[in-house]
Formats: structure tokens, C-alpha cells, sequence
């Protein structure tokens, strides 16, 4: 019986990038997907500033590859006639460098990110099996696989043993089923017709990325990656989806817009039901999940593949330290409830923009509309920006006002060369500190060391015993904001702590080191 460090179960871009991580770190790693090739139609368009960071990880970069469409425009929000409603932001870089928005078709980027994992010699990929079984034992996980049927592989039932199976297997999740992990349903409901189209000649459209909150037919009008557009158009109440779901039916809704079939080719049209929920709980001993296994949120904040990318690079630091023996795998119990927070912070977002546009109601779409515009007229009448995002509790100083949120990135100089800090500093645990560094307690020391925690000082020009040159001043405008000598940041890109003076900084490492015990 094969035996891995890891199975990973579905095979879309969440689980191979979870694979090309775990190769990336040399563990033994095998993918069962259940579909003998790989689908071939878009689904997911978007991802954002802190997604296009981590698959920088995998070289895979919003500013080079040619599957990525980099999106620098507002996405707007508009009525019926055409007035603006609500304008997000999304031009320019985020916090991570990278675009605030970028656009894609989900099978280019799969086939890149399938080039990525197969690269590593680790990973072993096996199509056409279905997971039929799991058996757990303090050692590890027997899985069971076989074909799903006939045409859908050559190979009979198979066992193999893993120390650890993450389910990567979508909404009907097969791993969440067997590891018992129940969900928790919102009742958002709304099916939508997704029309992917490709223009035979370059289209502009104005604004580019924008929601039509017209009740005659709530409708979404996005790109959808490199030579693409994305119509979404929602199913009125009483309608026939299967009547609605008909390629006659698509080029209707679309004549409006000036596509038709002399112009454009319809690569796809589905209707799809928009939904919300997330597992109550992502882990059973051996058993993980992620990705749309453990959560489904509508699409209206464009964060649905986003959050199941976070996912695997939140899990894929962890188990590093675990399958090497760093920590014990308790660390593995703060996986669910570090996300779980953060990615209902986007459901909640995403359904709060689902309410606005899903209105077919006409009297309620005015009334929406009022409020929607005086809070634009008068900013007094706005609701407040909310909070970012952050981690729920787990690898975090719990005391820490900015523990659990996102760090950034930004350009640097570094042993003679320029360029992003990534690519020059690479990957792990860091201490960045904006003034000399200050000997640590022994025991601060011990953990540095065991965590390969790597500590760097960044300032203004080079300079004796600076580290790193803040190219565009983002790391010093940083520690001003955050009010901070040092700041530990994860792995994952995320603050662990900050600390306003440098001499409590060992204080700080030796409660990371509890929180990480020395395995027995």
C-alpha cells in the first residue's frame, strides 16, 4: 500500500495549489480527482491583491502571465437609470503590491497551476477516482478510491495511506461527508444565468466591471479574464430555469448589450445557484477541508475563490511544521477557527451586496435606490467603513490589537538587488523592525532558531546594520501607522504581533513558542 504525507482530494485550483505547496517543501503528496480530465468551461473570474501575492509563491504573477487580466477601473453599482449607487475601488495596487482586482478564466489559470504541481517530483496525480472511504488510526488515514464508473478511469479500487487528507473537493464534498463536519445554510437562495462570452473583436464596455440593479432583471456585467466577458443574469421569480438556461434564451438577454453571434462566441451558459454557508467545523482528527468543501458564499464581493486559496496557505504552514516535526499537529486545531471569522467576514459581504442588487421588486428597488444615492449626495448619511477582515483566534498574540491582520509587501532593496519582497527576502517566519535590533533573551533565541525565524530591519537608505531598503517608503508609512518598532509576521503574510517597543519583543517570541510547543 502507497503510503503519502498528505492526500489531497479534488483537483481544482484550491487543491493544486495545496499540492504545489506541499511539493514545493518536498513531502510526499497525492491528489485524487474524481473527473478524468480536467473541465474545460469557466467558472471563478476574480481574485484580489492578497490572492495574486500568494501565487507569487508559485510564480505565478499578475504582471507577466498572460492568463491574468489586471483590472485598474471602479466597479460601480448602477439602477435602472444608470444612476450610480455604490462605487468600490478598485484601482491601483493593494497592500500586497499586487493589484487590488484581477481577472481570469478559471481553466487557463488550472492549467497553469496544474503545470506547477506536476513540476515537483512529490506530487503524484490520480484522475478518475472517486473517494469512497476514510479510516482513521493514530498513525494515520486509510483512504478508499475508485473509478466512478465506466469511462471514467482504467484503474480498479485503490487503498493508500496518508498521515493527513484535506478535502478539496467542492460543495458536495465527499471528505466534509465522511469526516462528519456539518455546515451551517444562511438560506441565500437566488439562481443566476452565467454566460461566458468571447468577443471576436476587443469590446468597451463603460464602466468595465459594474452591477445593474435594475428589477426588470438584476444583471452582472464583468470581465472574464484575458479575451473574455461575463454577463450574470438573474432568474425572476416564477421563472423556468430550464427554460431560461437555453442558448436562445442567452442571446436574447445579450442583443441589448450589442453581442450577438456575428460578434461573439458564447463559450458557456448555466444557471447556477448562489448560496451561503460554511462548515461548523474544518477539521476531524486526520481529516481536514477547504475551499468550497468548507464554505459558499455568492459572488457579488468576487472573494469565493479568494477565500479557499487563503485556505490551503494558512493549512499548508502548518502542516509543514507538523509533518516535520516542529510542533505537534494541535496546531492544526486553529486552522477552522482562524479562517472560519475571516471568511464570514466575507459571506456576510457578500450576501449584504446580494441583497442590493437581488431586487425584483420595483416598489422596494426605488426605495433601495433613495437611500442608495442620498448616501452618496450626503456622506453623513453613509454607513461607516467597515473593519478589515482578520483572523479568528489561534497562532496569534491574543493581546494584539493588529494580531490576525493582513501585512504588506512592497519593494526593496536587499544584498545589492532591487525588486518585490518576496522575490528577493523569500518565505517563512519574520521579525521586521524599523530600529536597531536588540539582543534577545535565551529564550527568545531558542524559539527564533526552532521556527527559523529569520529577523531583518528596514530603513529609509542603506546603511550600516539596515537590512533592507524601503524603496517606496510603504514599510516605514507601515510602522508609523501600526505604531510599531517590530512586527512578527507569519508564513501566511499575516501580523502574529506588533510591538511599540523593541524591548518587549522576546516577551513576545516566547509566547509564540508556547502557542508552538516542541513535539514529543
Amino acid at each position: 500500500m502507497e503510503t503519502y504525507d498528505v492526500a489531497v482530494v479534488g483537483y481544482g485550483p484550491v487543491g493544486q495549489l495545496l499540492v504545489t505547496l506541499l511539493g514545493q517543501r518536498r513531502y510526499r503528496t497525492v491528489v485524487l480527482e474524481r473527473f478524468p480530465e480536467a473541465y474545460p468551461l469557466p467558472r471563478a473570474v476574480h481574485f484580489d491583491h492578497e490572492v495574486a501575492r500568494i501565487l507569487q509563491a508559485v510564480d505565478l504573477r499578475s504582471d507577466r502571465d498572460p492568463v491574468i487580466e489586471p483590472y485598474d477601473n471602479w466597479y460601480e453599482w448602477r439602477n435602472a437609470a444608470r444612476k450610480t449607487l455604490l462605487k468600490v475601488d478598485w484601482r491601483g495596487v493593494g497592500p500586497s503590491w499586487w493589484h487590488t482586482s484581477n481577472f481570469f478564466s478559471q481553466p487557463e489559470l488550472e492549467r497553469e497551476l496544474d503545470l506547477r504541481a506536476q513540476k515537483q517530483p512529490t506530487v503524484t496525480l490520480i484522475r478518475g477516482m472517486n473517494v469512497s472511504g476514510v479510516e482513521q488510526d493514530p498513525d494515520g488515514v486509510t483512504v478508499t478510491a475508485g473509478p466512478m464508473g465506466p469511462g471514467f478511469g482504467t484503474v480498479g479500487e485503490q487503498r493508500l495511506r496518508a498521515r493527513y487528507v484535506v478535502g478539496c473537493d467542492g460543495a458536495n464534498s465527499v471528505v466534509r461527508s465522511l469526516a462528519g463536519l456539518p455546515a451551517t445554510d444562511l438560506g441565500f437562495f437566488y439562481d443566476w444565468l452565467i454566460l461566458d462570452m468571447v468577443p471576436h473583436q476587443p469590446m468597451t464596455f463603460d464602466p468595465p466591471a459594474w452591477q445593474l440593479c435594475d428589477p426588470t432583471r438584476p444583471t452582472t456585467i464583468v470581465p472574464g479574464g484575458p479575451g473574455r466577458r461575463r454577463w450574470e443574469f438573474m432568474a425572476l421569480p416564477g421563472e423556468d430555469v430550464n427554460d431560461l438556461n437555453k442558448a436562445e434564451k442567452a442571446w436574447e438577454l445579450l442583443r441589448p448589450w450589442g453581442v450577438t453571434p456575428d460578434n461573439a462566441t458564447l463559450e458557456r451558459h448555466t444557471v447556477y445557484r448562489f448560496q451561503a454557508r460554511w462548515a461548523q467545523r474544518w477539521r476531524n482528527g486526520r481529516l481536514l477541508i477547504a475551499g468550497d468543501a468548507a464554505h459558499l458564499m455568492p459572488p457579488f464581493a468576487g472573494q469565493g475563490m479568494c477565500a479557499g486559496v487563503r485556505d490551503v496557505y494558512n493549512l499548508a504552514w502548518k502542516l509543514d511544521l507538523v509533518l516535520r516535526g516542529t510542533t505537534s499537529d494541535a496546531v492544526l486545531d486553529t486552522y477552522g477557527p482562524e479562517r472560519e471569522p475571516h471568511v464570514r467576514y466575507f459571506i456576510d459581504l457578500s450576501m449584504e451586496l446580494g441583497r442590493v442588487i437581488c431586487v425584483p421588486d420595483r416598489a422596494a428597488a426605488a426605495e433601495r435606490d433613495r437611500t442608495m444615492i442620498a448616501a452618496i449626495e450626503d456622506p453623513n448619511q453613509a454607513p461607516p467603513p467597515a473593519a478589515p477582515p482578520r483572523l479568528g483566534p489561534g497562532i496569534l498574540a491574543d493581546d494584539d490589537t493588529i494580531a490576525g491582520l493582513l501585512s504588506i509587501q512592497s519593494r526593496v532593496g536587499y544584498q545589492g538587488r532591487e525588486g518585490l519582497y518576496d522575490d528577493l527576502v523569500g518565505y517563512g517566519w519574520f521579525v521586521l523592525t524599523s530600529v536597531p535590533i536588540l539582543e534577545c533573551t535565551a529564550a527568545a533565541q531558542v524559539v527564533l532558531d526552532r521556527l527559523g525565524i529569520r529577523t531583518l530591519r528596514v530603513g529609509p537608505v542603506a546603511a550600516d546594520g539596515v537590512d533592507l531598503v524601503d524603496v517606496d517608503g510603504r514599510y516605514g508609512q507601515w510602522f508609523k501607522d501600526l505604531d510599531a518598532q517590530a512586527v512578527v509576521v507569519r508564513p501566511d503574510f499575516y501580523i502574529y504581533a506588533h510591538v511599540a517597543d523593541l524591548g518587549s519583543l522576546s516577551d513576545v517570541l516566547e509566547r509564540l513558542g508556547q502557542q508552538l510547543p516542541v513535539a514529543h
